[in-house]
């Protein structure tokens, strides 16, 4: 500390103090090579299922039926895709998660200002099934141009 001044820590006896400083258990890098080991041993199965959450996001958008969709309709499409952000960010699919991230952004957007229009959310589910782990075939170029467009849906919207 400067000036002087004298820092006294006060060492309060509590539980999770007790158990730090017990003898055993393992180092925390061996911790988090394990949980990552555990984590990757989930990897198949889980990016499986992202075809399956963008096809849920399409029947949902499917289900909306016309050219406009509801406030309550666009919420139940973040929600659902809450977990497909969830798989692209843990097994880093960066492109897949910008563009879920672009695709929730502009939903929220809408809601906050009313838009109803269904054609936004239609091309960035295209953008989703373009990246899609599975099936891409979008090389780093494609994939900035795909981003590129999506903020030009977002300005045109004025949802930046």
């Amino acid at each position: 500390m400067s000036g002087g001044t004298k820092c006294i820590t006060i060492r309060m006896k509590n539980r999770l103090g007790g158990l730090l400083h017990r003898p055993g258990g393992i180092y925390k890098e061996q911790a988090v090579a394990v949980a990552l080991e555990q984590v990757e041993s989930l990897r198949d199965e889980y990016v499986r299922a992202i075809p399956s959450q963008i096809e849920a996001l399409d029947a949902i958008l499917a289900g909306a039926g016309s050219d406009r969709i509801s406030a309550g309709r666009i919420q139940e499409l973040l929600d659902c895709a809450e977990r497909l952000l969830v798989l692209s960010g843990t097994f880093g699919y960066l492109l897949l998660d910008a563009v879920v991230k672009s695709f929730c952004d502009l939903g929220v957007r809408m809601i906050e200002k009313g838009i109803t229009s269904v054609e936004p959310l239609k091309v960035h589910l295209r953008a989703m099934w373009l990246v899609c782990p599975e099936t891409s075939t979008v090389d780093d170029a494609e994939a900035k141009n795909v981003l590129k467009e999506l903020s030009k849906i977002h300005a045109h919207f004025n949802a930046a």
